[in-house]
């Protein structure tokens, strides 16, 4: 599950040479805003690189692995 502060990668859609989606390695972004409307699909404010902030659905982004300390 993904959350405010979380770095994550975009993820290519996917197309004729690559059939399933898979995370774009050199895409490292933070979460920074988290939209939630009852009855669809979660929404996340990211910013890659240096690049202005844009909106991305959950399934367009993977959370990079690791430990999360929930007591901090």
């Amino acid at each position: 599950m993904i959350k405010i502060g979380d770095i994550v990668y975009q993820v290519s859609k996917g197309g004729f040479i690559h059939s399933k989606p898979s995370p774009i390695k050199n895409r490292l972004g933070l979460v920074i805003k988290e939209e939630k409307l009852k009855g669809a699909i979660a929404q996340f404010y990211v910013q890659f690189n240096q690049d202005d902030p844009k909106w991305y659905y959950q399934h367009d982004l993977q959370r990079i692995g690791g430990e999360r300390n929930e007591d901090v």
